[in-house]
């Protein structure tokens, strides 16, 4: 009958395997959490314009990106471009950072400025209250709201101009700035931007071409481009990683070389402790590979539990940390699962290497000393 060895090593002493378990786990939770905050910066970032429902976006030209570059056009070319033969529903949006004060509170927002009588272009998830029905009416994202102590029915100054916040906003805190949404009339007369537009929504008819409605609108009318949705939000991707990427990068190496030290300590405190029965297992005919063998695979075992503790944790830290801070987003996705998992068994057997050389020093002849 065989003897199961490993389980046995482990669950000798409970406690402390818990404890190693635990520790794994909350390595393994810091990757899986810088990870998530990266792509939910860049979620965040691409919010916007991910959710616009328009097939095709007309800016300025040289205007790739919701927050790089500022892109102005004029507001007539509205009807202009709605007898572009494909167009089957076309607005107009005016787009601009400011700083929202209220009481003692500055902060950096982005003003939107869209046609609420057709919602295009407007917010797509209100938490509460209600849409926006009048020209003094105001949507402020939930976390700028709680920031600011306002609430729906409340009354606030905008650039010298008073609206009634009427809805709260969510999924519209980046980590760059919350947005406000206004009505586009409000939009030119706070943003001092009369007949302008920063960009032209356009959703094509069934059938269209879209190229063919490319090459007419850039044929047509200079200094404009035309670019899809998915187009844009590559280019906020691209400015924000010029800016942090690379301190994420060099995080997630730091956090790398904490989990596989803290990997290695538990491997080395584990062997330590066990160096009596390891030269017990010596004297009763084991040889070094088998018992390297042995320390391997209790490794890998440590490392699937605390792996499978790090999802739990991140996820439920995850939630956590949005919770507190709302204008975090943290994106957990199923795709680096996998990855994070290979990267567990990499760190597992790289922390193993040097404790397991501490085994072939074992003499068995010490278990037959008084």
């Amino acid at each position: 009958m065989s003897v199961p060895i490993v389980r046995r090593n482990l669950l000798h002493e409970r406690g402390k395997f818990g404890l190693h378990v635990t520790g794994i786990a909350a390595t393994l939770m810091l990757v899986s959490l810088l990870l998530g905050f990266r792509d939910g910066m860049y979620s965040s970032l691409t919010a916007y314009i991910d959710h616009t429902r328009a097939d095709l976006v007309v800016s300025q030209f040289g205007s790739q990106s919701l927050f790089s570059a500022s892109s102005s056009l004029p507001a007539s070319l509205h009807e202009a471009i709605k007898e572009i033969p494909g167009t089957s529903e076309i607005d107009h949006i005016l787009v601009a950072d400011t700083i929202f004060s209220h009481a003692n509170l500055k902060l950096p927002v982005l003003v939107i400025g869209y046609n609420w009588q057709t919602g295009f272009g407007g917010p797509w998830n209100i938490g509460k209250g209600r849409s926006l029905q009048a020209d003094d009416e105001i949507l402020l994202d939930t976390w700028l709201a709680w920031r600011s102590g306002l609430d729906v029915g409340d009354r606030v100054y905008v650039l010298g101009k008073e609206f009634t916040v009427v809805g709260l906003t969510r999924e519209t805190a980046s980590w760059m700035s919350p947005y406000i949404f206004v009505s586009l009339s409000s939009a030119e007369d706070i943003l001092h931007l009369p007949g302008d537009a920063s960009l032209f929504l356009v959703n094509l008819g069934q059938g269209a071409n879209r190229n063919n409605f490319t090459e007419a609108i850039t044929t047509e009318f200079d200094n404009v481009d035309v670019l899809t949705t998915d187009e844009i939000a590559a280019a906020d991707r691209k400015f924000l990683a010029t800016v942090l990427d690379r301190p994420i990068g060099v995080m997630l190496i730091i956090s790398s070389i904490i989990a596989i030290a803290v990997m290695g300590l538990i491997i080395y405190t584990s062997i330590i402790n066990r160096l009596p029965e390891f030269s017990t297992l010596k004297a009763i005919g084991s040889n070094n590979n088998w018992l390297r063998w042995l320390v391997i695979r209790e490794t890998l075992l440590r490392t699937l539990l605390g792996f499978g503790l790090s999802l739990i944790m991140s996820y439920l830290a995850a939630r956590l940390i949005e919770y507190v801070w709302p204008q975090f987003t943290v994106t957990l996705r199923p795709e680096t699962i996998p990855s994070i998992g290979l990267a567990a068994l990499i760190m597992s057997i790289v922390s193993a290497l040097w404790p397991i050389q501490q085994i072939a020093k074992v003499d068995p002849a010490i278990v037959f000393k008084a």
